[in-house]
């Protein structure tokens, strides 16, 4: 049996709305309109900062993670260096 619905429930405020007469048709005021030059000016602008943001942070990002990686990089070495010392120290004969 299938249980699939041929279509999908209908709800009261999906109700088709009664055709407007002409004499309550409004224009709409969502109609293209070419943008105008303040318009496509603060566009422009407000994309340019976004992507001077994006890029300084991208910066950042990178300089964190470098120094990051140096940081480990130092500590590592400096636990091997450690290592190193304290089995050459019980490596040596005694005085």
């Amino acid at each position: 049996m299938n249980a699939l619905f041929t279509r999908a429930p209908q709800h009261a405020s999906a109700a088709p709305s009664p055709t407007p007469t002409p004499s309550t048709v409004t224009f709409d005021t969502t109609a293209y309109r070419p943008l105008g030059l303040l318009d496509r000016l603060s566009l422009r602008i407000g994309l340019w900062l976004l992507t001077r943001h994006a890029d300084r942070a991208r910066a950042l990002d990178h300089q964190a993670v470098a120094a990051h990686r140096a940081h480990v990089a130092a500590a590592e070495r400096e636990r091997r260096e450690r290592a190193w010392r304290s089995a050459a120290a019980f490596s040596r004969p005694p005085l």
